[in-house]
């Protein structure tokens, strides 16, 4: 499996820069990718399908690295709600809250595939080759866990006061990021995107793509503004997600 380096970098939050950080995880991502082809776990799924499932994994790993909120607040929030981090699983006496899991990933894979349009059967949460997978890519992960670097703009990104005008392009650029890249909101970016996509079409085909891109680029405000995170993995407005991810206490 091929992880193509503009789509891995499309999903950084310093895009289109690149840090070194950037450069480390995405060898993580090739690795992860060929311990995937090496488990042979769920080989039938589309090669786009499979590196964006790969990507996600990283998103996470790099949110746990840092300990940036994404991961941290949707587990919290789960387990207030419904008594376990997880939807599907009861985590053994093995579980880590807001640390590197076996289960974490198993649901993430399962969550990612769920999310993808080109996924033509319903697979099983409690599918036996989610966990062959879950494994090969934990032990991946856990081979450096303790000395991976934290992803600088990561940590940046998320730790803005969402109370301080000053911060005001920080916050900004977390709840694009967030609402439109992050691993966490993949159904929910796929389906705003649904939505909009007939208005962004006829803005470009007034405009032209060039004098479209403002326009576009205000369609994006104006749905994370107006449309609620209601695809995610807990359904919340994004300003309570933010301020939960903001929120370390």
């Amino acid at each position: 499996m091929d992880i193509q380096v503009r789509e891995f970098m499309k999903l950084q939050p310093g895009y289109p820069q690149v840090s070194d950080t950037d450069k480390y995880y995405y060898v993580i991502a090739v690795h992860v990718g060929r311990a995937w082809d090496r488990c042979g776990a769920l080989v039938d799924i589309d090669d786009r399908v499979r590196e964006r499932v790969v990507l996600a994994i990283i998103g996470y790993y790099q949110d746990i690295v840092a300990d940036a909120g994404l991961w941290r607040t949707f587990t919290k929030l789960h387990r207030e709600q419904h008594g376990t981090p997880l939807p599907h699983y009861t985590p053994g006496d093995d579980y880590i809250d807001y640390e590197l899991n076996v289960d974490d990933l198993r649901y993430l894979i399962w969550y990612t595939l769920a999310c993808s349009a080109e996924v033509d059967h319903a697979l099983s949460p409690h599918d036996e080759e989610l966990l062959l997978l879950a494994r090969a890519v934990h032990e991946v992960l856990d081979f450096d866990y303790e000395h991976a670097p934290a992803p600088v703009e990561l940590t940046m990104l998320t730790g803005v006061d969402l109370n301080d005008e000053a911060e005001a392009r920080g916050v900004y650029d977390l709840a694009h990021w967030f609402y439109w890249r992050s691993y966490l909101m993949q159904c929910n970016a796929a389906a705003a995107t649904q939505e909009v996509m007939p208005e962004a079409q006829a803005i470009i085909a007034k405009h032209g793509e060039h004098g479209a891109a403002p326009l576009l680029h205000d369609l994006n405000d104006r749905i994370i503004a107006t449309r609620n995170a209601e695809f995610g993995p807990i359904s919340m407005p994004l300003a309570q997600w933010l301020k939960h991810i903001t929120d370390k206490g």
